[in-house]
This record gives structure tokens, sequence and C-alpha cells, in this order.
């Protein structure tokens, strides 16, 4: 159920490591910034495709840039993924709906069905 009061998320509050519940698929958060005032650098892998953190190449695939801003009334967060030779993808785009300490839910911006789920594995 949706909140019909939304107030607006920090994007400091993504800052981390997340496990998607039900997967071994993993998010970082970081806080480096990218080549923005706005955006941050992030990076995923899924453990059982056999791809694990450390064996991402620097700022190739596996990594992305990610925004969080309150518009119209929601939270937005934007994931850019980064591709070979660092050239970035065509910008997706999600409403977050829970973010706190221990939790993060979120859908692709017009798919409300199709929420994803997240804890919080280390800060």
């Amino acid at each position: 159920m949706f909140n019909k009061k939304t107030e607006p998320f920090s994007q400091a509050g993504l800052h981390g490591l997340w496990l998607e519940e039900g997967t071994q698929h993993y998010v970082r958060f970081l806080e480096q910034r990218a080549d923005t005032a706005t955006f941050e650098w992030g990076k995923e892998w899924n453990v059982d495709q056999k791809v694990y953190e450390d064996r991402l190449e620097d700022y190739g695939n596996g990594w992305f840039k990610y925004e969080l801003k309150f518009v119209d009334n929601q939270n937005k967060l934007t994931q850019v993924n980064m591709m070979e030779q660092n050239q970035a993808a065509i910008p997706q785009v999600y409403v977050v709906t829970l973010l706190n300490s221990k939790r993060l839910e979120y859908y692709k911006d017009g798919y409300k069905n199709e929420k994803k789920a997240y804890n919080k594995v280390t800060e």
C-alpha cells in the first residue's frame, strides 16, 4: 500500500550495501561523486551468476551512477548503468516508496506491480 503523503528521502540514506530480498543480487550505493554534483557511484552484482564485487572492473560493467530526487511528490531514483568503455546506457527511473536504515523498496516508474525490496547488509 502506498502512502498518500510522501516525504523526501535523503540520497545519503541509500549509502551502503543492500541485498535484494529472495535473491543473491547485491547493490552498493557509494558516497563517491560521479561526473556531476548530484550523481554518485554505485555497483551491483549477482552471486548466483558467480559475479562478485571484487571482480568488477573499475567504473565498467556492474557500475552505475545514481541520483535520488523528490519530483512531483515522489522520490525518484535515476540509475544510469555503465556499459563497456564507460558508455552510459539509457537511464532507468524508479519510484522509491520506502527507505530507512534497514529496508529499501521501489518500483520501476510506471510499473507499480513490479516492486523490489532490499534489506541493508552494511553501512
